[in-house]
């Protein structure tokens, strides 16, 4: 967890990172025109041979985010030297012009949460001032003599310092003296802001990092109090009725089944979320739930019920509904329970709307128990009953077919029939798995 979430940072600052580098090739070739129209004066050749040195440090950085993908935490360094390289070789061009992007590069390190990087960063940015600002004079950009002449600030801390008028006829040392060092002066000013943000955003990072461990630990003991409701009231139902145990078993692999071809068809996109899968297949077990309530009298009567047998069987919906609810208790935020909630009370519900208890048609029933609805009804044709043998997979498939739009979800239903041939590979193998229990029983 707390790598993805650095993951994620260095992904973010990445992509910002880039953008910074995108806009230094936009005010260069901002500068490019103006130089074309002639309001700034320089060597359009030098210029050329500057852009090609340009493109392709930038497009060496596009191209690995391309393929490394932006959260790579090593990211940061390849930004950061295209950035200064970027910046540096355009500051050859552009002289004093430039004294507010040389902040840039340090403004990227400081999004890392790392003052080393940030210092790095800097010692490498005052070098390249250094190197590049003799360079840019031995161009011919900028004429060194003129511009100090012309600075009375200069001729006045001269006079001031008569020692170091060697130095000021000295184009190349003044240069380092009186611009070099003025810019490394100015970043020097802007490391304690930087270093702030630095330590804020560290600090605002442990916070999180904190928050979502906490978060995590109560996550995983609601799962297994989840797990634990799950398998406490299915182990009720199973000692009370092997056929309903068996059928929890059974109905939760088909479940799972569907839930895995729907979400591999695209279906039900804004509902079906991974995370909601996964809450439908562990809630599964929990459909029948409201047996608990129903008279054995009822549930292991081996032939036909009457009908007023038949509406106490239909109750178990809504007992199950009740069962759920007294769990969730005060936890009116629990997914989960939510979800264990609309597959007890509405799995035998109808796409119809001919269904019960509510009558509920279309996609007004939840979608968890239209699934349910489609595995619930499998299972119970494929197994053994007090009142029919079990049907085959032929003689299943088409039953259900008769039922698409009808019993059930036409989308969900697809899910199956589409899949059958892999349905039957799973059907078999665990009619094979329940045969071999059997005989080892025995």
């Amino acid at each position: 967890m707390t790598d993805s979430l650095y993951f994620k940072t260095d992904e973010v600052s990445n992509k910002f990172n880039l953008r910074t580098l995108l806009f230094i090739t936009v005010i260069f070739i901002f500068i490019w025109i103006m130089n074309l129209l002639g309001i700034f004066i320089n060597d359009t050749q030098l210029f050329w041979k500057t852009g090609l040195f340009i493109a392709p440090i930038i497009l060496a950085a596009c191209l690995y985010f391309a393929i490394a993908g932006y959260g790579r935490p090593e990211g940061k360094y390849v930004i950061l030297i295209a950035l200064i390289l970027a910046i540096n070789t355009t500051y050859v061009f552009l002289t004093y012009h430039i004294i507010l992007v040389l902040l840039f590069p340090l403004i990227s390190a400081a999004l890392y949460r790392s003052r080393k990087v940030l210092l790095i960063t800097y010692g490498i940015n005052v070098a390249a001032v250094f190197v590049s600002t003799p360079l840019s004079y031995n161009l011919g950009l900028c004429d060194a003599n003129a511009v100090l002449t012309t600075t009375s600030t200069v001729a006045d801390f001269i006079e001031k310092f008569p020692s170091l008028e060697p130095i000021a006829g000295t184009p190349v040392l003044n240069l380092e003296l009186f611009y070099a060092i003025p810019r490394c002066l100015i970043m020097i000013g802007a490391i304690p802001l930087l270093t702030h943000i630095t330590v804020v955003i560290d600090r605002q990072t442990k916070k999180i990092l904190e928050t979502q461990e906490a978060n995590l630990k109560l996550s995983r003991e609601q799962h297994a109090v989840q797990q634990k409701i799950i398998f406490s009231l299915s182990s009720i139902i199973e000692s009370r009725d092997q056929v309903t145990g068996d059928h929890i078993h059974h109905t939760s692999d088909y479940v799972s089944f569907l839930t895995d071809k729907l979400c591999r068809m695209g279906a039900f996109k804004d509902t079906l979320t991974p995370e909601y899968a996964d809450l439908t297949i562990r809630a599964a077990p929990l459909h029948d739930v409201g047996k608990i309530k129903v008279s054995d009298a009822i549930l292991r009567k081996p032939g036909p019920l009457t009908p007023e047998e038949y509406d106490e069987i239909k109750l178990h919906t809504v007992y199950g509904k009740d069962i759920m609810a007294d769990i969730i208790g005060d936890i009116r935020d629990s997914e989960y329970l939510g979800i264990a909630v609309e597959i007890a009370y509405s799995h035998h519900e109808r796409y119809d709307g001919k269904g019960y208890p509510l009558g509920l048609e279309g996609e007004k029933i939840p979608l968890c128990a239209r699934i349910m609805a489609v595995a619930d009804v499998l299972d119970a044709l494929l197994s053994k009953r007090p009142y029919k043998e079990p049907y085959s997979l032929d003689r299943t498939r088409g039953i259900m077919s008769e039922e698409y739009g009808k019993q059930f979800d036409p989308v969900v239903l697809a899910a199956l029939l589409e899949n059958w041939a892999e349905f039957t590979e799973l059907y078999n193998s665990k009619k094979a798995g329940s045969d071999e229990s059997s005989h080892g029983a025995a």
